[in-house]
């Protein structure tokens, strides 16, 4: 646990809050959608939901502010505290350090820290919607780049990937009847951060520390695409497209992340599911392409919300349940697996008229 939780210390002291990128998860940004499962592209609504889909500003008629929406995430795939552990009296002359190395270089996978905190304000008023958010996102992985397996030269290192990114968003929708369209302008300053962990190294035994790495700053400015169907008056389907200009931080190329969704907003009840339709991925990093359901019970002044969500991307990747509730203004998530460290929190205060 003491290794894994310097690894958690690495990215969170280098980043003040950060944007993902690499093998990224559709970023994880509104503590409702947590409890939700994440579906969110069609079942969301006001300032909240516009980094899953800025459409969804223009779709009711409301006033609203959001201070502060936090969402933690934390998902080890390739169990690195067991990792760390079994390698930590090994050298590169024994058998069971190549068991150890051979199992990483087949199956690949990270582990991947993603924090968020946004706050904004916006409106929606005759068809038209239009709101400013500061959004800041972090991300940061680390993962085995496996150099030899064969002995007595076993060598590797542990890899740390990192951003930081704070963001201001400009957002405007416009409704179209039974189409509402939407865009996000997401302005963002960076820092890049990277540095490694080597395997082996002298006098050979266990994992060496983490060397100075390299950081650069660097800005970019990011597009989001959004528009929302009306199916049915019960009935929307969502579709968002999230870098779609393809915007560059330094080396690092952001790739456009497409996800569709749909919700059935019956009385007192909604149900959404969400499907990402791209795949992210980085070296032997998760790849990451995931499916949400969830629902939301509005009884009297309290929200009951429940989901599940899955990386389909990754063979084997666990179901993480969802459960959260809304108290007015208050709302509050978190999610988890049966099996593995997979975790996820979060809080907001979100206020509207």
């Amino acid at each position: 646990m003491k290794r894994l939780a310097v690894f958690l210390v690495i990215p969170l002291m280098v980043l003040a809050v950060a944007a993902a990128a690499w093998a990224r998860p559709f970023p994880a940004t509104d503590v409702r959608a947590l409890g939700m499962g994440g579906a969110f592209v069609a079942a969301g609504d006001g300032i909240g939901a516009v980094q899953y889909n800025p459409a969804l500003l223009g779709e009711n008629t409301t006033v609203a502010v959001s201070v502060p929406n936090i969402v933690l995430r934390l998902e080890d795939h390739i169990g690195l505290e067991d990792l760390l552990n079994d390698l930590e009296n090994l050298g590169p002359t024994d058998p069971a350090a190549q068991d150890i190395l051979l199992r990483l270089e087949q199956e690949g996978g990270s582990v991947d820290v993603q924090g968020s905190v946004s706050a904004g304000a916006g409106f929606s008023a005759f068809g038209i919607g239009a709101g400013v958010s500061y959004g800041s996102l972090i991300f940061g992985t680390a993962f085995p780049s496996i150099t030899s397996t064969t002995l007595p030269t076993l060598a590797g290192s542990l890899e740390y990937r990192a951003v930081e990114a704070r963001q201001i968003i400009l957002t405007g929708a416009k409704s179209f009847g039974n189409i509402v369209v939407g865009a996000n302008l997401r302005q963002i300053d960076a820092t890049v951060y990277s540095g490694s962990e080597d395997i082996f190294t002298d006098p050979g035994i266990g994992i060496g520390d983490v060397t100075s790495g390299t950081e650069s700053d660097e800005t970019a400015t990011a597009i989001d695409v959004g528009v929302l169907f009306g199916l049915m008056p019960m009935v929307d389907v969502g579709i968002v497209a999230r870098d779609v200009n393809g915007p560059s931080l330094g080396d690092i190329d952001f790739d456009p992340m497409y996800r569709i969704g749909a919700a059935v907003r019956l009385p007192m009840v909604t149900i959404a599911a969400d499907l990402d339709i791209s795949e992210n991925s980085l070296e032997d990093a998760t790849e990451y392409q995931e499916w949400a359901l969830g629902a939301e019970f509005d009884v009297w002044a309290i929200a009951l919300r429940a989901g599940l969500s899955n990386n389909s991307g990754l063979g084997g990747s666990p179901t993480l349940i969802h459960a959260g509730v809304g108290l007015g203004f208050l709302d509050i998530g978190a999610a988890f697996a049966q099996e593995g460290d997979y975790y996820m929190a979060g809080l907001n205060l979100n206020l509207g008229f």
